[in-house]
């Protein structure tokens, strides 16, 4: 999923991008991003590019029905349902399965840091 967002990130946020595309690889890659880490701007791009994947994907599909191979894309488009419920007011848990929201810790997420190289 982060690899279809990353895709939609332009050039001026080449950093953005290169920092999703690694986290995509790692292991288990939600476990240790934190939207709201992020500057306001990459939050901005991050969303506004995940919307432009899910045109891209339901374009690709007919719409919101995913084939059952297409966990990335169905898990993108669960999480454009999650951002837009959030966004019209909803509490934060009303789309997932957690009765609770984790707490923000206040870190901010550090685009230098990546698990492989960079210039690969």
């Amino acid at each position: 999923m982060l690899v279809l967002i990353a895709r939609e990130i332009p050039e001026q946020h080449k950093r953005l991008r290169t920092w999703l595309e690694d986290l995509s690889d790692r292991t288990a890659p939600f476990c240790e991003f934190d939207i709201r880490g992020l500057s306001d701007e990459h939050r901005q791009m991050f969303w506004t590019a995940a919307a432009r994947a899910g045109v891209i994907i339901r374009a690709k599909y007919g719409g919101d029905a995913m084939p059952n191979n297409a966990w990335a894309a169905e898990n993108l488009l669960h999480l454009l349902r999650m951002h837009s419920s959030i966004v019209a007011g909803e509490p934060p848990s009303a789309l997932n399965d957690l009765d609770m929201t984790t707490p923000y810790s206040g870190m901010p997420e550090d685009l230098q840091l990546l698990w492989r190289d960079a210039t690969a």
